[in-house]
């Protein structure tokens, strides 16, 4: 079936992707060359560029016998895989447009209530970075009546930014534009904290008009 990659974060010393098929279904593609649910750089570099938001594979494979962890039931083992191309910015948002989801989805999501991710658009939104326990981290506060869901594992809605691009830009503190007339936002659950076992939402992928180019850095 044709993908299209919709997220890429990094995963320890890996990277964990995730996008949709033609007809909307959520798929997280695991490489069964890869020990554990996380691609290596190699895996993801193609002709020299590392894999990113837009690129549409096809691929084959099933889900899983056994889910690793109940939510993420958007885990697909693959057999084997291609690469197609890449969607040009004006048909990757029209992809978005089409296939964007509702409260109702993102709240399952936000309750961790069998499933791990949704796309949806929004308003708007604020970031900032914190540094807290030895780690600096990018965080999100989103303008939406999509998000006016009371979320029991995150504070007045301050998202970690998980998603490469972003995430990278904002540590850096490089600078990005102020206004944006369209924004789709992608949250998926991370895997259950060791410590306290909450599958805390992250924003792995956002998507703007205006379109924020790829820093020479990405996806470090």
């Amino acid at each position: 079936m044709r993908f299209t990659l919709l997220a890429v974060t990094k995963s320890f010393d890996g990277f964990c992707i995730a996008g949709m098929n033609d007809d909307g279904e959520w798929i997280r593609p695991i490489s069964q060359a890869s020990l554990g649910r996380f691609w290596t750089r190699a895996e993801l570099t193609i002709g020299g560029r590392f894999a990113r938001p837009g690129d549409v594979w096809d691929i084959n494979g099933g889900a899983p016998q056994f889910f690793q962890y109940p939510n993420h039931t958007e885990d697909f083992l693959l057999t084997n895989w291609r690469f197609l191309g890449t969607l040009n910015h004006d048909d990757f948002l029209h992809f978005l447009a089409e296939r964007c989801e509702g409260p109702d989805d993102l709240e399952d999501v936000f309750h961790a209530n069998g499933r791990s991710l949704c796309l949806v658009k929004v308003d708007s939104f604020e970031y900032y970075t914190t540094n807290y326990d030895n780690k600096h981290r990018a965080r999100m506060i989103f303008n939406s009546t999509e998000l006016d869901i009371i979320n029991p594992h995150t504070n007045n809605g301050n998202i970690v930014v998980k998603d490469c691009k972003w995430e990278g830009h904002l540590l850096r503190n490089e600078p990005i534009p102020f206004l944006y007339r369209q924004v789709y936002v992608c949250i998926g659950l991370a895997t259950p904290s060791g410590f306290n076992g909450i599958e805390y939402p992250q924003v792995v992928g956002l998507h703007t008009i205006p379109h924020l180019n790829f820093s020479l850095n990405y996806p470090d």
